[in-house]
């Protein structure tokens, strides 16, 4: 299997955007409620226009996205300095999940953190243990629990 993480391009937006809507259903059937659907085109291709967004591909079949963005500003952790990364909207398709995917995202959205000698930020919703679990295993450290909207999400920090 020859898979390939690369920025997204405008001819992925409609493939991203179905991807995660699909993604979304699939947390939704499952009681967790995180990410509106469906997803809004506009938003999507915003993101790739601004090269944040990013596709993981096997056998040219998109099968996970995410997006990177700089931050200067967090409204749960005291930063100390500028110029850090947010690592958001990581999806995979339902059945490439728990095939390492996600780590390997992970590790890539790592290395351009240490490329850029930034520090790299990520949240998820707070109830979902088996995630929070996968991130540290990662090697990010836990910041805290803060308040979203009607639920809570866990921040982490890598570098």
């Amino acid at each position: 299997m020859g898979n390939e993480i690369k920025l997204a391009d405008n001819d992925s937006t409609i493939a991203i955007v179905k991807l995660l809507n699909a993604v979304t259903l699939s947390l939704h059937t499952k009681g967790i409620n995180q990410w509106t659907y469906p997803w809004e085109l506009k938003e999507i291709g915003r993101d790739i226009k601004n090269r944040n967004t990013y596709k993981m591909t096997i056998d040219n079949l998109i099968v996970g996205t995410f997006s990177i963005k700089e931050v200067d500003v967090n409204k749960w952790v005291p930063i100390n300095k500028s110029n850090n990364l947010y690592l958001y909207r990581i999806a995979i398709l339902p059945e490439y999940q728990g095939k390492n995917i996600g780590l390997k995202i992970i590790k890539y959205a790592c290395m351009i953190s240490l490329d850029f000698n930034k520090t790299l930020y990520l949240d998820c919703w707070t109830g979902s243990e088996k995630l929070k679990d996968f991130y540290l295993k990662a090697g990010f450290n836990f910041c805290g629990d803060f308040p979203e909207e009607d639920y809570m999400i866990s921040v982490f920090k890598y570098g």
